[in-house]
């Protein structure tokens, strides 16, 4: 039997690249795989504003020849889109998005 009220939690920290974004889910670039399930939170910088977002990975592709995975993460909208979430960030910063002027953390747990 699981007692519910110890179950604890793994969290690591994994720097990614930010490869496209839209309004339902985000791809990136990993040198380490990312099982499709796995919940997570990303952190996504655009100069000096932090933005977050739960999500899902989807897929997870290993890349021929270059060493590393591209992920396709999907927003779980487990926040409301007025705090500062990564679907805001879409909306607000479209031209650093596209710019690639961005840093991204992804934590699973």
């Amino acid at each position: 039997m699981v007692n519910r009220d110890n179950l604890a939690v793994l969290m690591r920290d994994l720097h990614v690249s930010l490869i496209n974004v839209s309004p339902a889910g985000i791809l990136v670039a990993s040198d380490r795989r990312m099982a499709v399930g796995t919940l997570g939170r990303l952190r996504l910088r655009i100069g000096r504003e932090e933005f977050i977002d739960d999500i899902a990975v989807v897929r997870c592709q290993s890349i021929e020849g270059a060493g590393t995975y591209h992920v396709a993460m999907r927003f779980m909208f487990t926040t409301a889109r007025q705090t500062p979430s990564i679907r805001r960030a879409i909306a607000q910063h479209t031209t650093e998005l596209s710019e690639n002027r961005i840093t991204t953390r992804f934590t699973t747990r």
